[in-house]
């Protein structure tokens, strides 16, 4: 009996003891189970606020990004289209200032250079005179002097030597139909590649004996020695020298005013046979004043040029304002493809139907806890 009793309450312990046991382990699973959900709806509160807050830090991001690189993509683009067109500009004006400043200049020194003319054509008359009278009949040194009287004449016209005239045809290599080396005294160069040729070496030394003495031979040999020079001068054919492009005749220049003059009075037909063998008389104040015309030409030839220049420089002015009209219209069209891509971005992170937004609504709706909210949500 004592052994029974034992025995029951042995079984009565162990059964206890079972059952205590699968207590514990179905509190020990409760537990876990409470612990796991907890932990769950942790990681998803904290993924959404994450996810929240990434989302907005991207977009913002993405936004500055745009936005700066546009700005610096935009004023760069701007410089570069301007700068050209600002250098053209400023080009262009000071073209026109110095047009207008040397049309301007011209004409208040037109009257002041007739003057001029007139006035350094009494000098050289004078000079021409005096030193005439000096030279005493030495018939070389009259020839050179009358190139020197010559070279003063270009001096005073404003003519530039290896511009817009060429001594003794230098390092042009003029040869007649003969092939011999031909050498005018001076080659006027005009516009269009045009030329006049003047021939200087006139003897006067009959003329200073007639001025002296007042005999007629002395006046027939002047007049003798002029005849002898046209034909000499006419064999050359200066004119027709294949390199130079010039009038039917050559320019023969009296050095002196008076020995110009005399000859046209004493001898009617002097002009005539010269202009016959394709030769004009000129003195030193007829040839500064042809000279003075061919400087015209010029300051006209460079005036021309530089308004063709400058028209040609407006054209080109024109053209590239009118690119840089096509360029703006085609940053605008960037720049509403910029915004329209921006738009499309935030329409699907953000406030599109299925965005990324609205996908994390849905986590917080199925019960994903979180102390924020998407503002764009609510707008």
């Amino acid at each position: 009996m004592e052994y029974y009793i034992l025995f029951l309450l042995g079984g009565l312990f162990i059964g206890w003891f079972i059952q205590h046991l699968r207590t514990q382990t179905i509190r020990l699973n409760f537990e876990l189970l409470k612990e796991k959900y907890n932990l769950q709806e942790k990681f998803h509160v904290e993924s959404g606020e994450k996810l929240e807050l990434k989302l907005k830090d991207i977009s913002q991001q993405i936004f500055e990004e745009k936005s700066k690189r546009f700005r610096e993509d935009s004023l760069r683009g701007m410089e570069l289209m301007l700068n050209p067109f600002r250098e053209r500009m400023t080009e262009f004006q000071r073209k026109v200032e110095e047009m207008h400043l040397v049309d301007t200049k011209d004409r208040l020194k037109l009257h002041s250079e007739i003057e001029r003319i007139v006035l350094t054509g009494q000098k050289m008359s004078l000079e021409t005179e005096n030193l005439t009278r000096a030279l005493k009949g030495d018939v070389k040194l009259q020839g050179n002097w009358g190139e020197l009287i010559l070279e003063k004449v270009l001096e005073a016209s404003g003519l530039r030597e290896g511009e817009e005239f060429t001594l003794q045809g230098r390092d042009l290599k003029l040869k007649d139909e003969e092939g011999k080396h031909q050498m005018p005294d001076v080659i006027i160069n005009l516009p269009e590649g045009k030329h006049l040729i003047i021939d200087s070496k006139v003897s006067l030394v009959s003329y200073e004996r007639y001025v002296n003495g007042g005999e007629e031979e002395d006046l027939s040999a002047f007049l003798d020695s002029l005849y002898a020079h046209i034909k000499g001068l006419s064999k050359k054919s200066y004119h027709q020298l294949d390199k130079l492009v010039t009038p039917d005749y050559v320019m023969m220049f009296v050095p002196i005013e008076g020995a110009f003059t005399l000859s046209m009075q004493k001898d009617k037909e002097l002009f005539n046979y010269a202009w016959e063998r394709s030769i004009v008389f000129v003195s030193p104040s007829t040839l500064l004043a042809t000279l003075r015309t061919v400087s015209s030409l010029w300051k006209q030839e460079r005036q021309t040029k530089n308004a063709i220049e400058i028209a040609r420089q407006a054209g080109a002015l024109y053209d590239k304002f009118a690119g840089v009209a096509d360029d703006l219209d085609q940053m605008q069209t960037q720049i509403r493809k910029v915004g329209d891509s921006f738009d499309n971005l935030k329409s699907k992170m953000l406030t599109g139907k299925g965005s990324l937004a609205s996908r994390m609504e849905n986590l917080k709706e199925l019960g994903a806890k979180s102390s924020k909210s998407l503002e764009i949500m609510k707008e």
